[in-house]
Formats: C-alpha cells, structure tokens, sequence
C-alpha cells in the first residue's frame, strides 16, 4: 500500500505542478498583453506627435511661400498673414513641453520680425506708388515747361549759328 500511496503522492505533485505552470503561463501571458498595449499606446503618441511635427512643417513652409508675393499685397493680406502668424505662434507653443523653451522663443521672435519687416516693406511700396502716381502727375507740366525753354532761346545767325549775333 506505501507504494501506491507514493503514488498518489506524485500524481498530486504532479498535478500541483501542473497547477503552478499554468498559472505562471497565464499571468506572463497577461503581463505580456499588458506590456504590448503600454508600447501600442506609446507609439500612438509617438505617432501622434510625428503627425503635429509634419502638420507644422506643411503650414510653416505653407506660411513662408506666402511671404513671396510681397509685392502685391495690400492691408488684407497684411492681416491674413498676422492671422497666420499668431496660428503658427500658438502651433509652436504647444512644442515648448517637448522641446528647449529658448529654441521655439527664437523661431517665434524670429517670425514676429519678419512679419515686422514684411509690413515695413509693404508700407515702403505703398509710398512708392503714391510718388510714382505724384511724378506721372508731374511730367506733362516738367515736359511742358522744358518746350517752353527750349522755344525762348535765342537763334544765332552766321555760318553754323557759331558765328553771328545772338537774336530774340
């Protein structure tokens, strides 16, 4: 009878061992499952935060080709390009939690001044036009008093209007 109760005993253990290798399988299963969704969820966010850097290039080269028809701008598009200035303004900002604070206060100051300069020029263009308008507006009385001049000079007589005397 020992023996069959040594038996029993190892079937027990066996079974309890069983028991504790499951058990261990299940919770490194879990544990496992748990862990892929923590790099699921990081990802996300990683994959997230590469679509905000993308979007944020697009608009800031967007931004940039707007400036190039400087020439032809009038106070609407001034504003149009101080509204887009404050979207990127705000944009960056939200970067200041990912990266140095300095590096993305540079770049915001450094558009506030090309918004500043770009106003200036505009402005410089509008004077321009005024004084081109105002010089337009002058020519025919300059050409008009140049015809003048040159009728009251005096006609010379003699050989070639060199020689002889000077006449009204």
């Amino acid at each position: 009878m020992e023996r069959s109760g040594n038996f029993y005993k190892a079937i027990r253990l066996g079974y309890i061992l069983i028991s504790i290798l499951i058990g261990c399988m299940a919770y490194n299963s879990l544990y496992e499952w748990q862990e892929i969704e923590a790099l699921e969820l990081g990802n996300k966010k990683i994959d997230e935060f590469r679509k905000e850097i993308n979007n944020i290039n697009i608009q800031m080269i967007k931004f940039s080709l707007l400036g190039e028809t400087i020439l032809e701008w009038n106070d609407k598009d001034i504003e149009h390009y101080h509204a887009r200035r404050m979207a990127m303004d705000s944009m960056l900002c939200r970067f200041k939690v990912t990266y140095p604070a300095e590096r993305i206060d540079s770049v915001r100051s450094l558009l506030e001044d090309k918004e500043r300069q770009m106003f200036q020029i505009v402005r410089l263009m509008d004077e321009q036009q005024s004084i081109n308008k105002k010089i337009a507006n002058q020519i025919p009385v300059i050409v008009q008093k140049s015809v003048q001049e040159q009728s009251k000079k005096p006609k010379r007589k003699g050989f070639l209007g060199i020689f002889g005397k000077k006449r009204k």
